[in-house]
């Protein structure tokens, strides 16, 4: 063949010379090997090595090593036939012929060695003939080669006419061969795999490629293809038109077009079901119509060759590819040679390998001359070329087509597979076209980035169907009826919009709607019509409507087996994944006879490869293959109920495309539910030939598995799949119960829905008892679905969501909203809905009077769109929200939005920002005047909230300027009651605002305007200034200038004198004012401005001057971060008079010095109403800072008003702290000074000392952050020599001290003053570092101290001779209460010092000393010693200085109580100590703990005290206490008469001895016999010791002889039932026991029985405890009969007991309590006695007038068990505890509590924590609490109660004076419920804790709680844990905190705390000195933050832990931070 241009030559020319024979020659030996191929390879495989040898001497080394590369001999041989193919003629026949010969054994059979040996010869002869033909006279131009990029290529040569007879037979004998060499040539394999291979096979390929091709061959083969598929498909168009089928030329199907963009294909065919294809929706509205013509043209296809044709099964794809081929062969697509069509269902049935010429020519139609020639063109014009490949989704290779080796080599022999593939890729007949027909789903398994046209067949729409019915049906009233039907029935309906099933239903309804049916029944459901459709085909020939009825059951019956024996085929296939059936398929020809005779299978012919035709069987439709497959598994018998539930599944057709499992089998789980109708038990009865009863097992197990998914959850298409299925049963109760469980699960997207799958989804919707909502988002669907959803009553939420559905969509959207009367949500977002599609929608949204709320965000609505849609909210009455946001809007847009607020008087607020991309529109609730949501913006968070909501109008970022104020102010005007007006973000600048501060006084805003970010400069500031002052009801303005601009004008209500409270955060630097005057004439209402970063200076103070001066009713003025100087702050102070500031003046950053500083304090004199002054100046960077701030209270001026002034970060010296102290001795009522972080020297601190006594009215002054030297503590110290006033001196070396003053006040007695006695004195030096030396100059200060109370020197470092000295100056001391000298490095010898002056000094009453860590060492003075107490312990004495402590000991005879805890003294100490004690006459108490004593050093111990008779207490702890030990100690204490208590508690032992009646009659006597009795024990208590059965058994005769015991207990020692029988042989004996314990003592119901025997013989028993053990039925039935006797009891406690029978146990205990009518505590705690058992001891309660405690908690109570309860309560006035936790009771029982609540005054505590409650209980609970004024602790938690019980609760709490414990923990509460509680609660004074985490409080009710703190002056518990508030509360809380000094514990954690909070906390920590835990785990702290906590515990010595996990610290941080302190903790625990 002839490239690239090269002009061709015509056979005259190559016939003039000798080349052209042995030419000849060379194309006949190769042709001969070209179609013998295979069988040449098979035969010189078995002789390779013989045949590689002969090859040599013709072959190259590359080409010889890479054959003998090659491992199999099959491959060496075909690599060495491609490599002949490329070598000369002569060269490849003469090696063909030396193999014949030298190989004798006959390598070749006998026809192919003749082949070889005549090649060539036959073409001589035809060349001979040829030239004798020429030479007779034929032309050269009558034989013409043309290059085959020659336009008239194609053209068919003449033939020479005077061709030899001879040459034709030898043409014959050539095919002939060439057929029979066929045969053979697939038995070989593919010769190359790699690609280096494929390559040079290519190469070979290419070089036998390039021969001349001849186009008359090919025109000829041209000619037979178009005669044989005309005739073929013209007979085929005959036979369907005699069937009314569908035939090809019937237009009805459209081919469409698809969007060319494949990746957004692949995308909508992966995320969608199997139909995503099935019909043009609105989302796919830019794909075009097309014919095959226009397909297929050129000018349609793009570079890639490749094109799909997609369509669901029936729709008619593989007759369109019949119809290609028949338009081709009509001419119309005239620029393709040929047109090959290959079905997959063919190319499935070869199993080995062929190449691409036996696949073209043996699978499709051999040419009748020259195949190779012909094959020759069809590889050298492949743009001429078509391949057709129908239904890819039947391949069954098609898993593989990714990764199936591919071949450029179109001799090599491949697998089918392989030939698609390399065809697939253009790797074969590169730029041949190629169109694949396919289902949607299957087209993933091809790669698709090659592909360039998609096109979809979509079957008929409902027009088509109308036509085609037209064409159908021949009687008009027919077609009339059918058409009818199908309208009716969405389903039906659907199913026509396939062409096959459309001729099935067609085919169904002909025969139903015969003339002599009157009504016919027709079926409503697929299910139903397959049936039908079955009866239908069996019934052919039966007429008459009462004919079919009686012949219907016994057809069934007659073709049982036969239907029997086509469902198992139909299971088969779908099990094996075929559709299509051979004979070796089919179970019995029987089977394809009778479904053929009824049209059950199709029946095709298929061509094989050895050109065989055999049969093919094919179902009519795959649908009905599912139905059949479903009916088998319903009427099999082998198929049981379990398995079907198993096997029955949701298809969503979301499968993988490598599932193949699920291929076929779409629909059989919507037959299956179908078939399990009930209107199908007859058919499957009949067909099953079994009764009802056993189908109706099998339908259960299918409806039972429907149920069951419902609950599951199910995605969109899952969704619409169980809608099918349920519609199939036409069960209604099913539907309901589906439509609830899918309740809020109605959430669809990207998917296609199809009319009826809307129709199967408003049939469950409908039938649900409530309302749902529908949510599809990006699912492509008809406007035929869209008026489907008109008919569903039960959508309370609409939503919509696509760009594709535009104004058609809004259209029909607005015929059918009306109609849904139950909606009341409506969202259609990113609908691209513009001015066209609101009008329509609007005309019908204005008569919606159900919709709620309306979201229409991100369309294209414009401002015309918007002004018909706002024109129309007036008529919208019960609407409350409206979304408009992203709509293409302008300024004018805008501003009508805005106008809605005076046109719709309904409206609460609106909202718009961004230019317009956020719109919102909300309306005030029909029912009430408040707004659905009242919660406001973030920019408004810190707003106060109105119980009347006012409207808001915010246009935020909506390019407002100074033109548009006018039209605004138009609309604001005529707006009334508008509360906030928020035109932040805009450009309006100083011309803007000033034309608005013009309008403003006309407008009507009653709270807020916010103009920030208006590019405001300063002089546009100071006109705000002025505003203040003019508008009446302006309260606030709030300028900040800096970064992002904040502007704030705030309004007061009218007629409301409200204060204006300061939400910001507080300065750090601050000066107070007290107001003149009296507070009735206080000015209201009181206003604020702050203007703040705006850089004023000189020049801007002036005019502000001016404009404030004689400005009454200015309560704050913040004029911080500004640059004023001490210039400015000079002319500020003297302005201060004129200014009239009445609370606060702020100045703070406005770079001042310490003139500055001085000016300032100096106004405390020249100003009288200023109370505080607060300065800090801060060095950072050379630059100075500074704040100030002034406040003022209102009342009468006095000159005791306290005034505070601190100046922080000064850096005061000498001189200047001279002056400081002149100007504040001017200043009357000074009461504190604060000079901390100042650097002050000892002379600055004497300086200030030596001023300290003209200081008369100071109270505190706190030098803190200061480095203190020794000199100056001991100054420090001074002062409560140097001035009389001082109480308190308390210093820290690590720079804190404070002295605390408190002025003499005189009283008049007689004629003369006399100074009342001053308090006593304290002075503390922690941490001081004081040694022996500072301690003797301390002291002889100290002399001089009169009155000194208490003494700390803890943490110091006296040592054992400072601790000496102490011991001799004590006396000259005249301390009175308490010195300190903890943790002072003393020793054992220090100890001892400590304890002499127990004695040295008479006035010592108490030394305890510790040596342990922490360490503690005190001693205490009295000056009436009544007691004296010695404890020691942990001192770790020797044994001389242990003999030396005894001496010491031994002295101080009126010693009263020892403690010698953890000192190892031994068993010889102790002998040594029982002489001293045996001499301390006054001694109590002793308590050895720890000391490592034994048994026999113990009764040593007791013989003593025996002998010296004396009422004492002995402790000893030892760890071999427990068990076996623990009896022998017992046993040993029981045998001494003068014990009246044992108690063992683990391994502790107490014993208290008594000083008479213990002796016997013989007084000498210290032991007693067995027989003697024990009247002086009378308690014994064995706790947790390991007392098990034998060892009390032991015990048990010591004990019986105790027989005037009164309380025995054994708590928690696991003696069992043989414990149980012990005691209860024991127990008569104690006729005066009261109290008995045996809690948790591991006995059950028998241990139980045996007791309750014994029991009921201890008449006067008062209380008992069986707590933790095991009741059970038995246990319970015998201890509620011996309880009837049992009247004394006062006290039960079976809590934690476990009643294994239940209920009948719990009642006869119960019943039991009858007699116990004094009965004062009943706790049954876990008990299980549920509303039964509640009753019965309601019943017994109404005789226990005297019961004070109730635990029934975790007792399965409801609400008509509380009932009871609370009609049993009402009897017991005097109860104080009620504990109902972890019940049931529900609002019900909780009202009925509440009704007796106000019987209850002791009532202190009541715990509902976990019961259900909601507000309507919650509510009546708080109501009746505001009658029980002795409570104490209130627990609510996880109760639903919410803000309104918070409210009510909040209305109680000022009612409950004695309140300590209030429990929320997770109640729901918002912030308007943590604001209201906070602000009562702080009226609550004795409240220790509150508990709220787990509720939504947020800043704003932490702000409110903050301000409570500071009268909680007894909390000690707060819990804050996950209430989502963050730093802007962190400075408020804080501040709360430091106001609760008996604070121990804070949670805060998991809340969004950062940094900022942390060092909050941090700077507060040491304020607080009771605090134990600080939890801020989970917040966003960081290291920094973390670090100032770290540093801040370094003064914080009583903290034990601040939890930090889960915080934003890295671990290394973490690790280093512990290291630090490790006190941090990190850790989760």
């Amino acid at each position: 063949m002839l490239r690239d241009g090269t002009a061709g030559l015509s056979w005259g020319q190559q016939l003039d010379g000798e080349p052209l024979v042995t030419g000849m020659s060379t194309s006949g030996i190769k042709e001969v090997l070209e179609s013998n191929y295979g069988q040449i390879v098979e035969c010189l495989s078995p002789e390779a090595d013989c045949v590689l040898e002969e090859a040599k001497g013709i072959l190259s080394k590359g080409e010889l090593d890479l054959i003998m590369s090659k491992r199999t001999n099959v491959e060496k041989v075909s690599i060495l036939l491609n490599k002949l193919m490329t070598k000369d003629n002569e060269t490849c026949k003469k090696f063909f012929e030396t193999l014949i010969i030298r190989i004798q054994d006959g390598i070749f059979p006998m026809r192919l060695e003749n082949l070889f040996m005549a090649a060539g010869d036959h073409e001589v002869l035809w060349s001979r003939e040829l030239s004798e033909s020429n030479s007779s006279g034929a032309t050269n131009s009558e034989v013409e080669l043309v290059a085959t990029d020659n336009p008239q290529t194609g053209r068919k040569r003449k033939a020479a006419k005077a061709a030899n007879q001879k040459f034709t037979e030898v043409k014959r004998v050539r095919k002939a061969n060439s057929c029979q060499a066929r045969e053979v040539k697939s038995c070989s394999t593919a010769p190359f795999t790699e690609s280096q291979e494929v390559d040079m096979s290519f190469q070979a390929g290419e070089e036998y490629l390039n021969l001349p091709a001849i186009s008359d061959f090919a025109e000829d083969y041209k000619s037979l293809m178009v005669k044989c598929v005309s005739e073929k498909y013209e007979a085929n168009m005959a036979k369907e038109d005699q069937m009314k089928q569908v035939i090809i030329d019937q237009t009805f199907r459209s081919l469409t077009m698809k969007d060319g963009n494949v990746a957004k294909l692949k995308e909508r065919i992966d995320a969608s079901r199997d139909d995503v294809l099935s019909s043009p929706g609105l989302e796919e509205n830019q794909d075009t119509v097309a014919n095959l013509t226009e397909f297929l043209s050129k000018k349609h296809v793009s570079n890639c060759r490749v094109h799909i044709l997609l369509g669901k099964a029936g729709t008619g794809k593989t007759k369109l590819m019949h119809k290609v081929c028949y338009e081709w062969a009509q001419g119309t697509l005239s620029h393709f040679q040929y047109v090959f069509l290959f079905e997959f269902r063919q190319l499935n049935l070869i199993n080995k390998s062929i190449d691409l010429k036996s696949m073209l020519f043996d699978l499709f139609l051999q040419p009748q001359r020259n195949s190779h020639a012909v094959f020759r063109f069809i590889i050298g014009n492949p743009e001429k070329i078509l391949i057709l490949f129908d239904g890819f989704d039947e391949f069954a290779g098609k898993a593989s087509v990714h990764t199936a080796p591919v071949s450029n080599d179109p001799m090599a022999p491949l697998s089918v597979g392989q030939l698609f593939s390399s065809l697939y890729n253009g790797k074969l007949l590169p730029g041949c076209t190629i169109l694949i027909t396919s289902r949607p789903k299957d087209v993933l398994s091809l790669p698709l980035d090659v592909v360039g046209q998609v096109g979809e067949v979509s079957g008929f729409n409902q027009s088509k169907i109308e036509e085609y019915a037209r064409r159908f049906f021949r009687d008009s009233k027919q077609n009339h009826q059918a058409i009818c039907h199908l309208q009716k029935n969405r389903k039906i309906l659907n199913m026509c919009y396939i062409p096959a099933m459309c001729w099935i239903v067609f085919l169904c309804l002909e025969r139903l709607l015969t003339p002599c049916t009157a009504e016919p029944k027709l079926p409503h459901t697929m299910t139903q019509f397959y049936i039908k459709m079955l009866t239908v085909f069996l019934s052919k020939g039966t007429t008459s409507k009462r004919a079919r009825a009686n012949t219907e059951t016994r057809l069934l019956n007659k073709h049982r087996e036969d239907i029997h024996g086509l469902c198992e085929l139909a299971i088969k296939g779908l099990q094996e994944s075929k559709s299509v059936f051979y004979l070796r398929d089919l179970l019995s020809e029987k089977i394809v006879d009778f479904a053929s005779l009824y049209g059950f299978l199709t029946t095709f012919e298929v061509k094989t490869i050895d050109q065989n035709q055999e049969n093919g069987h094919a179902f009519i439709h795959l649908t009905l293959q599912e139905f059949l497959a479903a009916l088998h598994q319903m009427i099999d018998n082998t198929i049981s109920d379990q398995v079907l539930k198993r096997t029955f599944s949701l298809k969503s057709k979301w499968t993988s495309k490598n599932d193949l499992r699920h291929e076929f089998t779409a629909a059989i789980h919507v037959f299956l539910s179908g078939l399990a109708s009930k209107g199908c038990k007859q058919f499957l009865s009949t067909l099953a030939n079994k009764n009802e009863a056993w189908v109706q097992i099998k339908q259960k197990a299918i409806l039972q598995n429907l149920q069951k998914l419902a609950t599951t959850n199910l995605t969109g298409p899952k969704i619409i799949e169980l809608c099918h299925c349920v519609y199939e049963t036409q069960d209604c109760d099913l539907a309901q119960e589906v439509a609830a469980q899918l309740k809020s699960k109605f959430e669809l997207r990207n998917f296609r829905l199809t009319p009826a799958d809307m129709t199967v989804l408003t049939f469950v919707i409908n039938s649900g008892a409530s309302c749902i909502s529908l949510d599809i988002g990006g699912c492509a669907m008809d406007l035929e679905c869209v008026a489907i959803l008109g008919t569903c009553k039960n959508i309370e939420v609409l939503v919509f969501k696509s760009r594709k559905y535009e104004d058609r969509f809004a259209g029909t959207l607005s015929e059918i909203i009306p109609k849904v009367s139950s909606l009341k949500k409506l969202i259609l977002t990113s609908c691209s809905i513009s001015e066209m599609g609101i009008t329509h929608l609007a005309s019908a949204l204005k008569i919606c009077h159900h919709l709620e709320e309306i979201n229409l965000q991100d369309n294209e609505l414009g401002d015309a769109g918007i002004t018909v849609l706002v024109d129309v909210l007036p008529e919208m009455g019960s609407l409350r929200k409206i979304e408009l946001g992203d709509n293409n809007i302008t300024i004018d847009g805008i501003l009508r939005i805005a106008n809605t607020i005076n046109t719709c008087s309904n409206i609460l607020d609106i909202h718009v920002s961004d230019g317009g991309n956020v719109a919102t529109i909300r309306f005030f609730s029909s029912s009430t005047s408040n707004p659905i949501n009242r919660s406001l913006s973030s920019s408004m968070e810190y707003e106060g909230s109105h119980e009347t909501p006012l409207r808001k109008l915010s246009l935020v970022s909506c390019r407002l300027a100074a033109q548009h104020v006018h039209a605004l102010g138009e609309i604001l005007q005529r707006c009334p009651l508008l509360g906030c007006l928020d035109l932040s973000g805009n450009e309006l600048k100083d011309h803007g605002l000033r034309r608005l501060v013009d309008i403003l006084q006309d407008c009507h805003i009653l709270k807020l305007i916010n103009l920030s970010n208006n590019s405001i400069s300063e002089d546009g500031v100071l006109c705000l200034a002025s505003v203040l002052k003019k508008c009446p009801w302006m309260s606030a303005v709030e300028v900040s200038l800096k970064h992002d601009q904040t502007v704030f004008l705030k309004f007061s209500e009218q007629n409301k004198d409200t204060e204006v409270r300061d939400e910001l955060n507080p300065q750090p630097m601050v000066f107070k004012l007290s107001g003149t005057g009296d507070s009735k004439i206080m000015p209201a209402p009181l206003k604020k401005l702050s203007l703040t970063n705006c850089c004023f200076q000189l020049k801007h103070l002036e005019e502000l001057g001016c404009s404030l001066e004689n400005f009454n009713d200015l309560a704050e003025l913040d004029l911080s971060n500004n640059a004023l100087g001490d210039g400015g702050i000079e002319m500020f102070v003297k302005l201060l008079p004129k200014l009239q500031v009445s609370r606060l003046i702020n100045i703070s950053n406005n770079f001042i010095s310490l003139a500055g500083v001085l000016c300032l304090a100096g106004c405390l004199n020249h100003v009288r109403n200023i109370t505080e002054v607060e300065v800090r100046l801060q060095r950072v960077n050379e630059f100075q800072e500074s704040a100030l701030s002034f406040e003022t209270q209102y009342g009468k001026q006095d000159i005791s008003v306290p005034k505070k002034i601190r100046l922080e970060d000064c850096e005061t010296d000498v001189e200047t702290m001279g002056n400081l102290c002149l100007i504040l001795e001017q200043c009357s009522g000074l009461t504190e000074l604060d000079l901390s972080n100042n650097a002050l020297s000892d002379d600055v601190i004497t300086e200030l000392l030596n001023h300290l006594p003209n200081l008369r009215d100071l109270k505190i002054l706190t030098i803190t952050d200061n480095i203190i030297s020794p000199e100056a503590i001991l100054l420090l110290a001074n002062s409560l020599n140097i001035c009389e006033n001082v109480l308190k001196v308390e210093v820290r070396a690590s720079g804190r001290a404070s002295i605390r003053l408190e002025k003499n006040v005189y009283s008049l007695e007689g004629n003369g003053k006399k100074p009342d006695p001053l308090p006593s004195q304290i002075l503390s030096l922690k941490e001081c570092n004081l040694d022996k030396r500072s301690v003797e100059s301390l002291f002889k200060i100290l002399k001089h101290s009169k009155d000194l109370t208490e003494l700390d020197l803890s943490c110091n470092s006296l040592g054992d001779e400072g601790v000496q000295y102490l011991r001799d100056s004590l006396p000259k001391l005249q301390v009175l209460k308490v010195i300190d000298v903890s943790n002072n490095r003393i020793s054992p010898a220090g100890v001892l010092y400590l304890v002499e002056s127990l004695y040295t000094c008479s006035n010592v009453t108490e030394v305890e000393v510790s040596l342990a860590s922490p360490g503690r060492s005190l001693i205490k003075f009295a000056r009436r010693c009544e007691k004296k107490v010695c404890s020691v312990k942990e001192c770790k004495f020797k044994e001389r200085e242990l003999f030396k402590l005894f001496s010491i000991i031994e002295q101080c005879t009126h010693l009263t109580e020892l403690n010698l805890t953890r000192n190892m003294m031994g068993d010889e100490g102790l002998r040594s100590l029982v002489e001293v004690v045996t001499n301390l006459k006054d001694l109590k108490e002793l308590n050895l703990q720890r000391n490592g004593i034994s048994l026999a050093a113990m009764e040593s111990l007791l013989e003593a005290c025996m002998a010296c008779p004396k009422a004492l207490t002995v402790r000893f702890e030892e760890p071999w206490i427990t068990g076996e030990d623990a009896a022998n100690l017992t046993q040993c204490i029981c045998t001494h008469l003068n014990v009246a208590d044992i108690g063992v508690k683990k391994s502790t032992v107490s014993i208290r001895l008594v000083d008479e009646g213990w002796r016997l009659a013989n007084d000498d006597s210290t032991r007693i016999d067995p027989g003697a009795q024990h009247p002086s024990l009378q308690s014994i208590s064995l706790y947790e010791c390991g007392i098990e059965a034998p060892q009390l058994l032991r015990l048990a005769p010591i004990i019986k002889q105790c027989s005037d015991l009164v309380e025995l207990h054994l708590f928690r020692n696991k003696i069992g039932n043989k414990g149980a029988e012990i005691l209860a042989a024991i127990l008569p004996v104690f006729q005066r026991l009261k109290k008995l314990s045996l809690e948790a003592i591991d006995i059950n119901s028998q241990g139980m029985v045996t007791l309750a025997a014994s029991l009921c013989k201890c008449r006067n028993i008062k209380e008992i405890n069986l707590s933790q053990n095991e009741l059970g039925e038995e246990g319970a039935t015998e201890l509620g009969k011996i309880l009837l006797g049992l009247e004394q009891l006062k006290k039960i406690n079976f809590s934690g007991t476990s009643t294994a029978a239940g209920l009948v146990g719990t009642n006869r205990l119960v019943t039991g309590l009858s007699n116990c009518t004094i009965l004062e505590e009943i706790n049954l705690d876990s008990l299980t006695l549920s509303d039964s058992g509640a009753q019965l001891l309601a019943d017994r309660m109404l005789k226990m007038a005297g019961l004070k405690k109730l635990n029934l908690r975790s007792n399965s109570i409801g609400w008509k068990g509380a009932a009871h309860l609370a009609s049993g309560l009402k009897s017991c006035p005097a109860i104080v505890e009620i504990d109902l936790c972890g019940n049931t009771i529900e609002d019900v029982g909780v009202m009925k509590l509440a009704d007796v609540l106000p019987v209850m005054k002791h009532l202190k505590i009541l715990n509902l924590t976990q019961n259900n409650i909601t507000a309507t209980g919650g509510e009546r609970l708080a109501q009746a609490l505001k009658q029980c004024p002795s409570v104490e602790e209130i627990h609510l938690s996880t109760n639903k109660i919410g803000d309104q019980t918070a409210k009510k609760l909040s209305e109680a709490l000022p009612k409950l004076p004695y309140l300590k414990t209030l429990n929320l923990h997770s109640t729901e509460l918002s912030s308007d419920g943590g604001e209201i509680l906070a602000q009562h609660l702080a009226l609550c004074s004795s409240i220790e804790v509150i508990s709220l985490p787990e509720n939504h409080i947020g800043n704003k009710g932490v702000m409110e709680l903050a301000m409570a703190l500071q009268k909680m002056t007894s909390l000690k518990t707060l819990d804050l844990r996950l209430n989502r508030f963050d730093d802007r509360v962190a400075a408020e809380l804080t501040a709360g905190l430091v106001c609760c000094p008996s604070i121990e514990e804070v949670i805060l954690s998991w809340n969004d705390i950062g940094d900022e909070g942390a060092v909050r906390l941090a700077d507060a920590l040491p304020r607080m000195l009771c605090l134990k835990k600080l939890d801020l785990e989970g917040n966003k702290i960081t290291a920094a933050g973390a670090e100032k906590l770290a540093a801040s515990l370094h003064q914080c010595s009583f903290v034990e832990v601040i939890r930090l996990w889960k915080n934003k610290i890295s671990k290394d941080r973490e690790h280093s931070l512990q290291e630090q302190d490790s006190r941090l903790n990190f850790l989760s625990v």
